[in-house]
């Protein structure tokens, strides 16, 4: 009886733990971002997934903010997630191009390469993509690999104005 009553209180303690956790939609720079769930799932206003709330370990950087990393920094890692055409300014847009002595790791790849920043794990590590989408995800990736200095660019390389001169001197836009 004793034997079945443990059970019971730890299965029931599990449980309630479990409905304890607070999960969030893994950022997309939308409102939701703020929407604290009790569960898993998908969030319905952005269809991400939800992760745990502890687990997001990095912070969001605004444009200037993030700039300004750049400029007092010099070395931190900069990580660009978006895919290599992007990287390499193959299209119209003013987000094409990439930070100066950026690293290129496209977020589908980014779990397998992860041994290429290795290095760089003490490291300020600065996440951009061309929205804040992609690097968010990229960020708790690093986060949970053990990166505990990672910054986001909120909102990506698109919030940055191109007439700044964070752009016109650390961005590269490919002809």
């Amino acid at each position: 009886m004793k034997l079945l009553f443990t059970t019971v209180l730890l299965f029931v303690s599990i449980v309630l733990w479990v409905q304890a956790q607070e999960y969030v939609c893994m950022p997309c720079g939308q409102t939701c971002d703020n929407v604290v769930h009790n569960k898993p799932g998908t969030c319905s206003t952005c269809h991400m997934k939800l992760v745990l709330k502890s687990s997001l370990q990095f912070e969001n950087l605004t444009a200037d903010d993030f700039c300004k990393r750049i400029a007092d920094n010099p070395e931190a890692i900069l990580l660009d997630v978006r895919s290599k055409a992007e990287f390499e300014g193959r299209g119209m847009r003013n987000t094409y191009g990439h930070f100066n002595n950026a690293i290129n790791i496209n977020i589908d790849e980014l779990e397998k390469r992860l041994s290429e920043l290795a290095a760089y794990k003490d490291r300020e590590i600065l996440v951009y993509c061309s929205h804040s989408v992609r690097s968010p995800r990229a960020a708790i990736l690093l986060n949970n690999q053990g990166f505990k200095n990672v910054k986001n660019l909120d909102r990506g390389v698109s919030a940055i104005n191109p007439n700044t001169a964070c752009m016109k001197t650390n961005f590269k836009i490919h002809e």
